[in-house]
């Protein structure tokens, strides 16, 4: 039985090794059953390849960025497909559909299906090998979408090391749905945000969020026409069923300690950018060269990040200099208590100047008033904290950000100060994030930011 159980894994190997090229996706198991891919024993000492998932929730404006991603890993480092110990590239993908051209077609109109595939190379051709398909009805955005890919990935594919890159837009710790349209949310004109006038809250408007400059990646979502999803931070790390060596998050607004700490226990090393996130994302060519090893490096991905926004103008030298824009970060999610020690009693001790400071001198990560990212260490010091206060507060950011770099614009917003974390400002928010943040945020119940 065992003899045949490998004749038929090799067979139906065989029959799937075609290129997939344009996305249309054709299973190797038409039940769907990934089981056909999985080596079900885990023994440990045995286990020494690595797992990368590229999560890429494109069905929005990204598309197109995200679709040439995906072309661009196959520029970089591909594992082979020969024994067990080989290292495993696999993509989730759900774009809009493809076009004969095998680009993507911008219709957000028709709901298309969604994928798993394996790629690797055999014979020297890159092989996109499907493994599970979603239908039409499925949400890239939906946690429990995030959790049966996860949950396939770990059945199929045994390894010692397990690491994501998730891309798509996203909107940091912020309610879904709020960052586009906060009036939706809260109570008052359609078109002002009216908060209220106690603890410094002063009436704001929200300009429309226009076109110009580079593309970024800003509100985090998944169209399934009529409707728009986004997934919130909660519920996404919930979705996580095993433990990640690393988490990369290349979408907007993601370097909140907010989402850090939400993210204990599920990925060692998080990194995150602090601001926006230019539509281009992470250096996908260079990405698996530092990841698809015995020991992941995804700080070096963090460094390439920087490194190629930091010096885009030297190779494109006619283009914008908003292009030069980055902030990043990794943070060890294990050495995160001491700063939640630190930052619950200063957090106490300062709440008046919390609840009431005007936030125009505190560094921000925002633009168009979405003033929901300020620099951490930032805040509380412009809250007025002791020198001997500074000294707790940076050595306890010490313990967990293990890089940080920043341009010294983001398009528009001078970056005078990085810590590597943002945090909400609750005298910049209002009654509804407020409770929002007490409800859902694992970082208020270890500091009682919010009460």
């Amino acid at each position: 039985m065992k003899r045949l159980l490998v004749i038929l894994m090799v067979l139906s190997a065989l029959v799937s090794c075609q290129r997939d090229k344009y996305f249309s996706f054709e299973s190797h198991d038409p039940s769907g059953n990934a089981d056909a891919w999985a080596e079900k024993t885990r023994v440990e000492s045995e286990e020494t390849r690595s797992v990368m998932l590229l999560y890429s929730a494109g069905f929005n404006s990204l598309t197109e960025y995200l679709w040439r991603n995906i072309q661009e890993l196959e520029e970089g480092f591909v594992p082979e497909r020969k024994t067990r110990a080989d290292h495993i590239l696999l993509v989730y993908s759900k774009l809009t559909a493809i076009g004969s051209n095998g680009k993507p077609v911008l219709d957000y109109n028709t709901p298309t299906k969604s994928a798993l595939f394996r790629m690797y190379k055999q014979n020297g051709e890159v092989v996109r090998d499907t493994i599970r398909i979603w239908g039409e009805d499925v949400n890239a955005s939906d946690p429990q979408t995030l959790n049966e890919v996860c949950q396939t990935v770990y059945s199929a594919f045994p390894a010692k090391s397990y690491g994501m890159v998730f891309t798509s837009h996203a909107s940091g710790w912020l309610p879904s749905g709020y960052y586009n349209d906060p009036s939706v949310f809260e109570k008052g004109n359609a078109t002002i945000w009216k908060r209220s006038s106690a603890s410094g809250r002063n009436q704001t408007s929200f300009p429309v969020i226009d076109g110009s400059g580079p593309a970024v990646k800003s509100l985090g979502q998944d169209n399934i026409p009529p409707n728009s999803f986004e997934m919130e931070l909660d519920a996404f790390a919930a979705a996580i069923p095993f433990h990640m060596d690393y988490l990369l998050i290349d979408a907007c607004l993601s370097g909140c300690v907010e989402v850090a700490y939400q993210l204990r226990g599920k990925a060692d090393l998080v990194g995150f950018s602090q601001a926006e996130v230019l539509a281009q994302g992470f250096d996908y060519k260079a990405l698996t060269t530092s990841l698809l090893k015995a020991t992941p490096d995804p700080v070096q991905v963090c460094k390439d990040y920087f490194q190629f926004y930091d010096t885009y103008l030297d190779r494109e030298p006619g283009a914008s200099s908003q292009n030069r824009s980055a902030t990043i970060s990794v943070i060890d999610t294990r050495e995160m208590e001491p700063l939640a020690a630190i930052c619950k009693t200063l957090f106490e001790k300062y709440r008046t100047k919390l609840k009431t400071m005007s936030g125009s001198n505190v560094q921000g990560y925002f633009r168009y008033d979405r003033h929901f990212f300020y620099d951490l260490k930032d805040i509380l010091v412009k809250a007025g904290i002791t020198e001997e206060e500074k000294t707790a507060l940076q050595n306890a950011l010490d313990h967990c950000v293990v890089y940080k770099a920043a341009t010294d614009y983001f398009i528009t917003i001078k970056i005078n100060t990085a810590c590597g974390l943002s945090m909400y400002l609750p005298a910049k928010g209002s009654e509804f994030l407020d409770e929002f943040y007490l409800n859902h945020m694992a970082w208020n119940g270890a500091t009682l930011l919010v009460k």
